[in-house]
C-alpha cells in the first residue's frame, strides 16, 4: 500500500497588506468552529496572497514552494533586505502563478503550420521568465546555505538586487 503525502501547506501575503481586516472577514464567512491560519489564507482574495493551492500544475507548485522555502530560512538574517526581498519573491509568485492559463494553453495547442509564429513569443517570454525566477532561487538557495554571516549578508545584498522579473 502506498502512502499518499498531503501537500505541504505554504503561502504568502501581498507585502503591506492587512491580515487583521482578512481575519476579520475570514471569522465572518465562518460561523462556527476554530479559524486555523490556513482558513485565513484561502479564504482571503488572489490579490493578497498567493498560496500552494493557486498552482495546478505540480512543477510550478514545487517550483514556487522552494522559493517560498529558500524564503523562510533566510527571513530573519537582515529584515531591510528581507523586506525588498520579500516585495521581489512575491512578484515573481504573482508572474509565476498568472502564467499558469499560458502555459496551459501553449500545452494543449497542435503544433501545425502557421501556429508556430503564434506561439513563438509567448513561448519565449514564458522560457524567459523561467529563466529569471530560476537565477532568483538559485540567489536564495546561497544565501540559504551560506554559512558565513558576512558572506551571507553579501548575498543576500545580491538577491535584493536582482529583479526576477
Amino acid at each position: 500500500m502506498a502512502r499518499v503525502a498531503p501537500l505541504p501547506r505554504w503561502w504568502l501575503w501581498r507585502p503591506g497588506v492587512d491580515l487583521d481586516v482578512i481575519r476579520r472577514a475570514a471569522k465572518r464567512k465562518r460561523f462556527w468552529g476554530r479559524l486555523t491560519e490556513w482558513d485565513v489564507v484561502r479564504s482571503a482574495d488572489a490579490r493578497d496572497v498567493v498560496h500552494c493551492e493557486q498552482f495546478t500544475d505540480p512543477v510550478q507548485r514545487r517550483r514556487a514552494g522552494r522559493l517560498c522555502g529558500h524564503f523562510d530560512a533566510v527571513r530573519d538574517l537582515d529584515p531591510s533586505r528581507t523586506a525588498q526581498v520579500e516585495r521581489l519573491l512575491w512578484r515573481a509568485l504573482v508572474a509565476l502563478r498568472d502564467s499558469q492559463a499560458l502555459r496551459e494553453a501553449l500545452r494543449r495547442t497542435e503544433n501545425r503550420p502557421g501556429l508556430i509564429a503564434a506561439i513563438a513569443e509567448p513561448t519565449r517570454e514564458l522560457a524567459e521568465l523561467d529563466r529569471r525566477l530560476d537565477q532568483f532561487e538559485d540567489a536564495l538557495r546561497i544565501v540559504v546555505e551560506e554559512l558565513d554571516p558576512e558572506l551571507a549578508g553579501s548575498a543576500l545584498r545580491r538577491v535584493a538586487a536582482l529583479d526576477p522579473l
